[in-house]
This record gives C-alpha cells, structure tokens and sequence, in this order.
C-alpha cells in the first residue's frame, strides 16, 4: 500500500472519528438535529474531496475550520435573506416554562440579549476564541491548532473577550 492510500485511510478514519464532533457543533447552534447532522455531513464530504493532509491534527483542524466557515456562511446567506424559520414545540415549551415566572423569562431574554449583543461587538477572531472555549469548551491548545495561532494569542483573546463582557453586562455570572 502506497504511502499516499495510507495517508487516505487514516484522514477518513480521522473523518469518521469526528463527526459526533462535528453533529454535537451545529446541534448546539441549530434548530433540529436532523439539521446538525445535515451540516456535518456537509463539512466530512468537503473535507474527504480535499484530503490531503501530513497529520491526523491537521486533518481535525481542517474540518473544524470547514464546520465554523460553513456556520458562518449559512448565518451570512441567511440575513442577506432574511431567512428565519422557526421550529415550535409546544411540548418542551410547556417543560420549560413550567414553574417560572413571567419576570424571570423576560429577564433571562434581556440579559441573553445583553450577551449576544456583547459578543456581536467583538472581533471575529475574538469571538470565535470565546465561543470555542466557553461553548464547545475546547482547550486553549485545542483552539490555537485549529485557528492556526499560539496559544499565548488565544489567552489573549480570551482576556480580551471576558473584559469586554465583563464591561458590557452588569451581571458577571454570565461570564
């Protein structure tokens, strides 16, 4: 076997290895998760036409880079659109509100509303190092692999992004 049907074989199995990854990614920003799994699959047959990769970590860097650049591009296409589909479900909402206040629902949309528009006013690259580590709660090293910088420059963007959160809303218990 040539050493380039090797390097083959093991960018699919790296591939296949990372698409709970990739489903657990977009299911943590999308509406269902037969979407998620549309999106990943989207990303491991981009990634699969393109393999060529010297290491299994530069290989999950690739796709990790191809899952936030196809988010971003859909998030782009939808509000040059105005495409906002909505899926309700009446049973979990009933779940949720449940026991809970009016008062507390309309304050817990504000202060979400405080943080997404906090993040929104940060730099792409900040925001993304914030996302990694506090939602898909990547390592620092993790992070600096995929985004293709030290991990010194990650702290720094972190720092960055905690004190400007820490600036914009009042309560520090979301950051």
């Amino acid at each position: 076997m040539s050493s380039e049907a090797v390097t083959e074989l093991n960018s699919s199995s790296t591939v296949t290895q990372l698409r709970p990854a990739l489903v657990r990614f977009f299911r943590r920003r999308c509406q269902s998760l037969a979407e998620a799994e549309d999106l990943a699959h989207e990303v491991i047959v981009r990634a699969l036409q393109h393999a060529h990769w010297t290491s299994d970590e530069q290989a999950k860097n690739y796709i990790f880079r191809a899952a936030i650049n196809l988010w971003r591009d859909r998030m782009r296409r939808n509000a040059v659109r105005g495409n906002a589909e909505v899926d309700w479900d009446d049973d979990s909402t009933l779940a949720v509100t449940e026991g809970t206040t009016l008062d507390r629902v309309l304050l817990s949309e504000e202060e979400l509303y405080r943080v997404h528009a906090a993040l929104l006013e940060l730099g792409e690259r900040t925001r993304d190092v914030f996302v990694l580590h506090r939602l898909e709660h990547l390592k620092y090293t993790e992070i600096a692999g995929m985004l293709g910088v030290s991990v010194s420059a990650v702290e720094k963007h972190m720092s960055k992004a905690l004190a400007h959160l820490a600036r914009r809303i009042d309560d520090h218990e979301f950051v």
